[in-house]
């Protein structure tokens, strides 16, 4: 497995002022090549590159050689237009199997007088990273179909500090009596992480970050309303459909399941007898509402049967996110499944809802570009739902070189590396 690209940007700054966003999604890969100015970006070149129907299985990469090159195609052309050849990458990962949750630690202080030290932080870090891989591992164990699989963390935030209830931005020199810390943590089957690795190291980049797509969704998108009162992003992919669940300010957990788009087009091929490439095109006409009304109609009432059944498993991924609590009413949708017509209209009847813990009347949206913030767009490409998606890791990239300069990321980044997770 090789590929012919090559770098040329030779000058320290440059190469570190650049890098690639990478969307290995199940029906396109999708490349944003972006410029660091300051806390933002700009987006300097956009690429997309089709896989083959094979590529991909359940979100997950299942044939290398083919995702390889399609990934290198779509960053050749996302390259090209940017006239620029990063060498550093941000990776988002997918699929059912990926499970994103937070984790929290809470302890009284013996002395409550001294101050909060680093080797205190670290003792409770590294707590809350051994509770958070047996949970992990008990989930994928649950998925016994599977057989035997190993959970490897993919990417770890603290997203909450707290002395005595107070939030504060790191505790170290704080006094106080209960300190508690809250970590988000993503885990994936340790095969799939393999995977993505081998795929990043043949296309000759080095990997800045990789990051579960409904996470870096959520923090790129989410307004203040969203920060304080809470929200559900939904991203309906080719073969899968992303949830994260912001509340009570922060991610606090992801989940994945295997419906999406792809779904919709093999139910009209096989009602409508056609091939799949077909049925397909007959798919992106009628949310384009180019097709015949006749036509249309017959696709309209086909689709909204398989929109229930997609709407029934995001109440049970639901469900199980939101454990028993509240569940914020701000729904805010993206992907390119989110472009059918029906899917919108079928949301926000909100019958789907019933049995569902919502504060009230649950209200839902496309997101749009604009709504993914400390981004500018040159190119004129991104105008789509679809395209909020590599956005969102785009802002991920932008916000891990902020919080590397953390102080309490600094920490949580010692206590991984002598954890060897």
């Amino acid at each position: 497995m090789t590929n012919t690209r090559f770098k040329f940007l030779s000058r320290k700054d440059d190469y570190y002022r650049h890098f690639s966003a990478l969307d290995i999604g199940t029906d396109l890969v999708k490349v944003l090549v972006v410029r660091r100015e300051g806390p933002d970006g700009v987006v300097l070149g956009v690429g997309r590159e089709p896989q083959h129907p094979s590529a991909m299985s359940g979100g997950a990469i299942a044939d290398l050689e083919s995702v390889i090159q399609a990934c290198n195609r779509a960053l050749e052309a996302a390259e090209d237009m940017a006239a620029v050849t990063p060498g550093q990458c941000v990776v988002g990962i997918a699929g059912e199997l990926v499970k994103g949750f937070s984790s929290s630690i809470a302890y009284p202080r013996d002395k409550p007088t001294t101050k909060v030290r680093e080797s205190e932080l670290k003792g409770m870090l590294q707590l809350v990273e051994k509770r958070a891989l047996r949970e992990a591992q008990h989930l994928l164990e649950l998925e016994r179909s599977y057989g035997e699989l190993e959970a490897r963390l993919v990417h770890s935030a603290i997203t909450g500090v707290r002395i005595d209830g107070y939030p504060v931005t790191t505790p170290i020199g704080f006094q106080g009596k209960n300190l508690e810390v809250t970590v988000f943590n993503t885990f994936a089957p340790i095969t799939q992480v393999g995977a993505m690795e081998t795929v990043i190291r043949e296309l000759d980049l080095e990997l800045a970050a990789a990051v579960a797509h409904p996470y870096a969704l959520a923090r790129a998108a989410a307004g203040e309303d969203a920060w304080e009162q809470g929200a559900i992003f939904v991203d309906i992919g080719g073969g899968t459909t992303d949830v994260a669940l912001l509340r009570d300010g922060g991610v606090e957990g992801t989940r994945m399941f295997n419906l999406g788009g792809r779904a919709f087009t093999r139910r009209i091929a096989l009602a409508q007898g056609l091939a799949y490439e077909e049925a397909e095109a007959r798919k992106l006409r009628h949310s384009e509402g180019l097709l015949p009304p006749e036509q249309d109609r017959q696709l309209a009432e086909l689709l909204t049967q398989d929109v229930e059944v997609m709407l029934q498993g995001l109440a049970l991924c639901l469900k199980e996110l939101a454990r028993g609590e509240r569940l914020p009413a701000n729904i805010f949708v993206c992907g390119g499944g989110s472009l059918l017509p029906e899917l919108m209209k079928e949301l926000t009847k909100n019958a789907w809802t019933d049995g569902l813990p919502f504060a009230r009347e649950p209200q839902s949206r496309l997101l749009q570009p604009s709504d993914v913030r400390s981004l500018t767009d040159t190119t004129g490409q991104l105008q789509s739902p679809q395209d909020v998606g590599p956005l969102g890791l785009a802002n991920h990239a932008l916000r891990v070189e902020a919080e590397d300069r953390d102080l309490v990321n600094t920490v949580m980044g010692r206590v991984l590396k002598a954890m060897k997770v």
